[in-house]
């Protein structure tokens, strides 16, 4: 029962969030297409790749999953709002810009992961290397 609580708290955190830097990209950079969403999916990219490097090397105990990633993560993040923009845009007939948010949504978001794993790999060797388990 306890697990179900962290991950409502993760949960609010990162809806929190998600408004804040959605509110803060649409409103400085307005336009047509939807900033705020890709902001919010390659912040959540970027973490992610930065959890699974964590994680992965035993630096934070799995036990925090559902808090960090089914939580925040699932909060933060939202595939469902990346849909509904880009149906918009289909909707107004704006078939380029549609076309450049699934792309960027898509290839920029496994892009961040995997410089957030690379950049969390490049830490712990340099840093913490008695935390980094070569072969895993």
């Amino acid at each position: 029962m306890l697990h179900l609580i962290f991950i409502g708290i993760g949960g609010a955190l990162g809806a929190v969030s998600r408004y804040l830097i959605d509110f803060f990209i649409t409103n400085n950079y307005p336009g047509e297409l939807p900033l705020g969403t890709l902001a919010v999916n390659l912040v959540g990219c970027l973490i992610i790749g930065i959890v699974f490097v964590i994680f992965y090397h035993d630096i934070i105990h799995t036990r925090f999953n559902p808090f960090i990633i089914t939580g925040f993560l699932g909060a933060l993040t939202t595939f469902s709002s990346y849909a509904y923009a880009t149906l918009l845009l289909i909707e107004k007939g704006n078939f380029l810009l549609a076309g450049i948010n699934l792309l960027a949504n898509n290839l920029f978001g496994v892009l961040f992961a995997f410089l957030g794993a690379k950049f969390t790999t490049y830490i712990i060797k340099k840093h913490f290397l008695h935390l980094y388990k070569e072969g895993k």
